[in-house]
C-alpha cells in the first residue's frame, strides 16, 4: 500500500537570502537546467522514487514511496536506519557559482517515551566531499504529530567555477531508544493525502559570481 509521502524540491532560483541577489549576481534561469538524477539506498530502493521537473527544469521533486524508518520488538538495525543518497547533474554558466544553505522538511513521527529521532541531510559537490556540509534536527519521544524544522548552515560550500558539476545530497532517518520496549517511527509520510504537497523538502540556493 503507498501513502502519501513527502518530496524533496531543489528551488534553484528561490534565492533565500537575506540580502536579494541583484540581477548580475544569478544568471538567468534559462541557463540552468537539472540533468540526469539518480538515486539508491535503504530508503529509496529500485523503483521506489518518482522524479518531475518544472517545465523550466529549474526544479527538481522526488517523491519516495517508502522511506520510513521503525523501532521496537523484533525491530532490526535495518529497520532503524534508513538512508538515501541522490545525485544531480546540474548545468549552469561558467561564470557562476552557487550554494545550499537552507533546508526546511517536513514528516511526521510518533515516539514512544525513551525514543529518540534524527534526521540529517547532507551536501556536497563531486570531488569536493571534503567541504561537505550537513543539516541535523534531534527531536525525542514522546511526541505523536507532523513536524516541521528549518535548518540554516551557517558556512557555506560553493559550486566549483568554470565548470558544471554533480550536485550529491544523503539523507538519513536514525531512530534509537533508552527503552528496549519502546515503538517508534519516523517517516517522510502522511495518511492524509489532501495534503500531501506540504510534505517536501525544500532547499535554498544562493547564487553568487565567481570569485577572484
Amino acid at each position: 500500500m503507498k501513502y502519501s509521502v513527502s518530496a524533496i524540491v531543489l528551488g534553484f532560483f528561490a534565492a533565500l537570502s537575506t540580502a536579494a541577489p541583484t540581477p548580475d549576481d544569478k544568471p538567468d534561469a534559462a541557463q540552468v537546467t537539472i540533468g540526469k538524477v539518480g538515486y539508491g539506498g535503504t530508503g529509496c530502493p529500485a523503483g521506489t522514487v518518482d522524479v518531475n521537473f518544472s517545465p523550466d527544469r529549474s526544479t527538481v521533486t522526488i517523491i519516495f514511496d517508502s522511506y520510513e524508518a521503525t523501532i521496537g520488538d523484533g525491530a532490526k538495525f535495518s529497520d532503524r536506519v534508513k538512508n538515501c543518497n541522490l545525485n544531480f547533474g546540474v548545468n549552469y554558466p561558467p561564470g557562476y557559482q552557487y550554494t545550499l544553505y537552507k533546508n526546511d522538511y517536513t514528516g511526521y513521527a510518533l515516539l514512544e517515551k525513551g525514543v529518540t529521532a534524527t534526521q540529517t541531510s547532507s551536501y556536497w559537490f563531486a570531488g569536493f566531499i571534503s567541504d561537505k556540509l550537513t543539516f541535523k534536527s534531534i527531536w525525542y519521544g514522546p511526541y505523536s504529530d507532523q513536524y516541521t524544522f528549518t535548518d540554516t548552515v551557517a558556512t557555506t560550500s560553493y559550486s566549483p567555477c568554470g565548470q558544471s558539476t554533480t550536485l550529491n545530497l544523503n539523507t538519513q532517518l536514525v531512530l534509537t531508544s533508552t527503552n528496549p520496549k519502546a515503538q517508534g517511527l519516523i517517516n517522510t509520510q502522511s495518511i492524509d493525502t489532501k495534503v500531501i504537497t506540504k510534505y517536501k523538502h525544500t532547499y535554498g540556493v544562493s547564487w553568487r559570481k565567481c570569485q577572484k
